[in-house]
């Protein structure tokens, strides 16, 4: 069930690759990769809509899979 929902770079920074996955049924994990090291925060019972939203606010463009 995990996938690949959307990628983006961080509005942070510019440069940080970040990820939205899907865990399973309500839960998505926002996924960050920088110099090596990854960070993740997790949404659980949040509807499909609600995680991109989130994940459109942490990044400047979002690509969706």
């Amino acid at each position: 069930m995990i996938g690949l929902v959307a990628t983006g770079k961080s509005n942070l920074d510019g440069v940080t690759p970040m990820y939205l996955w899907r865990m399973r049924d309500y839960t998505y994990e926002v996924e960050s990769k920088a110099c090596g090291v990854s960070a993740v925060e997790l949404y659980e019972d949040t509807p499909y809509e609600v995680a991109v939203k989130k994940f459109k606010n942490m990044v400047d463009k979002v690509v969706l899979v």
